[in-house]
């Protein structure tokens, strides 16, 4: 092996076996084929080693991952980001090659409480367009976006094309026309009546069309949690934003391996119907909520009452968010088809 005095990949003087500056090792120019592969293992090993470790702490002892983190013990352990990125992307990967979107089931609005089956959805034609406005119009009634009575977007149609009923809003008083959100909302539509041809084949489209933007409007949505924990805990000023962002992400981290492993068991059950598989995987359902509530009390240091008193507060704030996230991402979503 030569001995060199630099670093072949920044010139920063050499003391040991690994750069001081860059931390590259100090290894030979011309690499045989062995000690290529030899660094290719020791990087991957590395990596999952640091994974696992990773995961056995952050379960084994609630928000002792943050709290080491935070402590600046970083090099044993993958950086938050990364690992939420990882495991939320891993689990999306596995949903959606192991979902079967024929199976989707979903509650009428004319029967609560009548669970239907996709399958069962009958396909309509062009022409009837007042019953296939009617599943809109009854949810957008039922929020009353505008007031007590008023409705952002009157649904109730009777024209064959989006022309027609723009001609009959030009005969109405002002005061009984449609918003011009409204307007955009009842083109849109048509356009969706024409392309889809039906319920079942929009239903479709729509729930993919928001399953494949929910990775990204989450990863947007975590530092507004982190944000809302750092308001309620502004008093703790030995708490800086980027600590708060650290512990969610590791939440949700923890919450995508529980998504994961109720999948798994989901499919076990269905495949062999075996009732105890969805028994086991809603007690870990149940198990990851008592796994939260103790890391938010060690992270915040509170005593019981506190905490839970902290936690219902956040929790509430948080479920505002992710409402307020979900609807514009369904109207995102609704516009995009």
């Amino acid at each position: 092996m030569e001995n060199r005095t630099t670093c072949l990949n920044c010139s920063a003087p050499l003391t040991g076996k690994f750069c001081s500056r860059c931390g590259q090792q100090d290894r030979p120019q011309k690499l045989s084929i062995w000690q290529l592969l030899d660094q290719f293992f020791n990087r991957l090993l590395n990596y999952d080693g640091r994974l696992i470790q990773s995961i056995r702490l952050l379960f084994s002892k609630p928000a002792a991952l943050t709290l080491a983190y935070m402590d600046g013990k970083r090099s044993s352990y993958v950086n938050p980001v990364q690992f939420y990125l990882f495991t939320s992307a891993f689990f999306f990967l596995f949903s959606s090659t192991f979902s079967n979107p024929d199976n989707i089931e979903l509650t009428s609005d004319d029967e609560i409480g009548n669970v239907i089956s996709l399958k069962s959805l009958p396909e309509e034609s062009a022409s009837e367009t007042a019953a296939f406005a009617k599943e809109f119009s009854q949810e957008l009634e039922a929020k009353k976006w505008m007031g007590e009575s008023d409705s952002i977007v009157n649904l109730e149609l009777d024209f064959e094309s989006y022309e027609e009923y723009l001609s009959n809003q030009q005969t109405l008083e002002l005061e009984n026309r449609n918003s011009s959100f409204g307007l955009k909302f009842i083109e849109k539509f048509y356009q969706i009546k024409d392309k889809y041809k039906g319920q079942k084949s929009f239903i479709h489209a729509f729930i993919e069309e928001i399953l494949n933007r929910l990775p990204q409007v989450l990863f947007i949505t975590l530092p507004l949690l982190a944000l809302i924990l750092k308001l309620v805990f502004i008093r703790r000023n030995h708490y800086w934003y980027i600590d708060h962002l650290i512990f969610v992400l590791h939440m949700a981290t923890s919450f995508f391996i529980l998504l994961f492993v109720q999948k798994g068991l989901e499919l076990l059950a269905s495949s062999t119907d075996w009732s105890a598989f969805s028994l086991i995987s809603r007690l870990l359902g149940f198990g990851w909520f008592i796994f939260y509530l103790i890391s938010f009390k060690r992270f915040f240091e509170k005593g019981w009452p506190k905490t839970l008193l902290f936690f219902f507060l956040t929790s509430v704030l948080h479920s505002v968010v992710f409402i307020v996230v979900f609807v514009l991402l369904s109207v995102f979503a609704f516009f995009n088809l």
